[in-house]
């Protein structure tokens, strides 16, 4: 099942013209800066669905993503950017070069032996860097250079929140020039981390492992339970780039420096299929467009350009900016150029190179604006309370005191996963949002409707599922539940969480506590 609704709705914001911006006679920009040596941050996230940061009029929500709300006022923002491959291992060499894939190329220097290292590199900038899936940069800039690429997953269990944390601490004020750059495996799961900086749960495994995995993905309530943990870890993003900008402006280097943003890739939404990240023409419009912004130096207010910029792009947009030419062949141009203006359509080259795929940007847009209405009637916008309100069955139980309502007798046992954490809130970095766990129902393939209270209060509803565990989809795992309550509905010290079955008629039967 997608997410889909009648295609006639269209957000005026996604479907504007683009604003146009002043050319030179080589088609080029002329948001290009003096002469000089400025500051330069290039930032890569990772999996990132462009339209989740959107609210009801189609610009950035405020609410939740303040940080990239400053940086859309502070800079070009490009809500119509999208990747042109689905794998990481490609999609975030051609930021670096400026070139469309190619089967066969390896994710580092030889592979891509000029790039945007290139452009700093010969002018004499200190290069500091975070690559978290490539090596591009060569050694005559980055001395010790890897010759393979270092291997993701270690890195996606681990040290995500400390390797964000050196990054932001490295980027100061510094007599010589220097770029920056960091590939940053976020929002890409595993989804562990929250808007306020805290953690859901310990380690980055799953409560129920698979849950949001290939076994999750022919569920549709477990569709949605991963939209709400990737969006709340949006919101763990956005708190880390509002920390670097307050850093920067701190260092006195935000106004004079150019700050680059965008990400390889986003992912799907989609249940009933075997892969979220493989790009197909029923997903593109979820999996193609990708965050862009453009900081460039001294910039005195920001401006929404609607041009379909590509991430092959992002090299020769910095070029542009900085007045450097670029010295190797590229199939990208300055998301200024009058030839990025006039595209009319969205290009994804398969991951196994079998074809490219081509839509246009007038059907892009609708099926964007499709989706974005149905994501905000599920998780609304503005304060994160309405994200868990949206899902689940019998939401009208939300809010209301356990005392209030029919409690019928027991019924079978519901175990919840990690539950000496609601102990003792407040005394770490976790905060157990996620309550979770497998329930004694015996053989077979029943499910249930799930109500979650804590401290007496139904927080949040949901349904119990069964994840697939082989190729054929015949064997399944027993009865699991998994649901995420707001963050202030725990409070410091010990809480009581408790998992009940909402009956047909409408009692509650407990299940379990913690």
């Amino acid at each position: 099942m997608r997410w889909r609704i009648g295609l006639g709705f269209v957000l005026a914001a996604l479907a504007a013209a683009a604003i146009a911006v002043v050319a030179g006679e080589d088609g080029e920009s002329s948001a290009a800066v003096g002469s000089g040596k400025p500051p330069v941050v290039l930032i890569m996230f990772d999996e990132f669905p462009a339209d989740l940061l959107l609210g009801p009029d189609g610009r950035i929500d405020r609410g939740r993503y303040p940080a990239f709300a400053e940086l859309a006022d502070a800079g070009y923002w490009f809500p119509n950017a999208t990747t042109t491959f689905d794998s990481t291992t490609k999609a975030i060499p051609q930021i670096m070069d400026g070139r469309l894939p190619r089967a066969g190329g390896q994710p580092t220097f030889r592979g891509h032996p000029r790039s945007v290292y290139d452009l700093f590199g010969r002018r004499g900038y200190d290069i500091r860097r975070i690559e978290a899936a490539t090596s591009i940069c060569p050694p005559r800039y980055c001395p010790g250079a890897k010759t393979q690429r270092p291997a993701i997953l270690p890195q996606l269990q681990r040290g995500r929140r400390e390797r964000l944390e050196r990054f932001i601490q490295s980027v100061e004020a510094r007599p010589e020039p220097t770029f920056w750059l960091a590939h940053l495996l976020l929002p890409h799961g595993p989804y562990i981390f929250l808007p306020s900086g805290k953690q859901m749960r310990v380690g980055w495994q799953d409560l129920v492992p698979g849950v949001n995995g290939v076994p999750s993905f022919h569920s549709d309530y477990l569709a949605l339970h991963a939209q709400q943990r990737l969006q709340l870890q949006i919101g763990y993003v956005d708190r880390q780039l509002g920390r670097l900008i307050r850093r920067m402006r701190a260092e006195g280097i935000f106004d004079r420096s150019l700050l680059v943003v965008t990400a390889d890739h986003g992912i799907s939404s989609e249940s009933g299929v075997d892969s979220r990240r493989d790009t197909t023409l029923a997903n593109i419009d979820e999996l193609a467009p990708v965050p862009l912004f453009v900081k460039v130096p001294r910039q005195r207010r920001g401006r929404t350009i609607r041009s379909y910029a590509r991430t092959t792009d992002v090299t020769p947009t910095i070029a542009d900016v900085l007045n450097m030419p670029i010295t190797w062949p590229v199939d990208g141009r300055s998301a200024f150029s009058k030839t990025v203006r006039k595209r009319r359509a969205v290009l994804v080259v398969k991951r196994d190179f079998s074809r490219r795929l081509r839509v246009s940007a007038a059907k892009l847009s609708q099926r964007r604006a499709a989706l974005l209405r149905l994501r905000l009637r599920r998780f609304g916008s503005g304060s994160w309370d309405r994200l868990y309100t949206g899902i689940g069955p019998h939401r009208a139980l939300i809010g209301r005191p356990v005392g209030g309502l029919a409690v019928a007798s027991k019924g079978p046992r519901a175990t919840i996963a990690g539950r000496r954490a609601f102990r003792a809130v407040g005394r770490s970095h976790v905060v157990p949002t996620q309550v979770a766990g497998s329930i004694d129902s015996g053989p077979g393939s029943q499910t249930r409707d799930i109500a979650i209270a804590v401290n007496g209060t139904v927080e949040a509803v949901g349904t119990t599922f069964h994840l697939r565990v082989d190729d054929l989809q015949s064997t399944r795992h027993g009865e699991s539940f998994s649901v995420m309550v707001p963050e202030s509905s725990l409070r410091r010290g010990r809480n009581r969480v408790q998992v009940y079955e909402i009956l047909a008629d409408g009692k509650l039967r407990l299940l379990g506590s913690g």
